[in-house]
């Protein structure tokens, strides 16, 4: 199992080899971003997307970045697509990958079942909860 970073230049390529799957992890976003925005931040460099590769074939997608917070440098996991690809082989590389980039914690937003899986087969523990309201504006 391995985790393979792939050049910005090469997103357009990668996206016509299955990369273009992680648009499903955006529609789950709540319209923080679309499929076709995070091409354009891959491409740009903003991110990273890593191809999964499982010996002869590509398990899935992800995409990461890394955040220096005040006390901590993270690397956050921001969208991930794994079709029955047993995205747990592939997390002592990414816990890798962190320390490779001086990082201390690894992290990711999850919905409630996304949550389950990651705490039960990588041990993922929660740190807090995101909640949100909108905000209405008269005319």
């Amino acid at each position: 199992m391995e985790l393979q970073p792939v050049p910005a230049i090469m997103i357009d390529r990668a996206w016509a080899d299955g990369a273009s799957c992680l648009s499903e992890a955006c529609d789950v976003s709540g319209g923080e971003i679309t499929g076709s925005q995070l091409k354009m931040i891959l491409s740009r460099g903003e991110r990273t997307l890593l191809r999964m590769w499982g010996g002869e074939a590509v398990r899935g997608w992800g995409v990461i970045r890394v955040d220096q917070l005040p006390n901590m440098r993270v690397l956050f996991i921001t969208d991930l697509v794994a079709h029955n690809g047993g995205f747990e082989q592939f997390f002592e590389a990414i816990k890798q990958v962190a320390r490779d980039l001086g990082c201390s914690k690894v992290r990711c937003a999850a919905g409630p079942a996304q949550e389950r899986l990651y705490r039960s087969l990588c041990g993922f523990k929660p740190v807090y909860n995101i909640l949100e309201v909108s905000v209405d504006y008269e005319a």
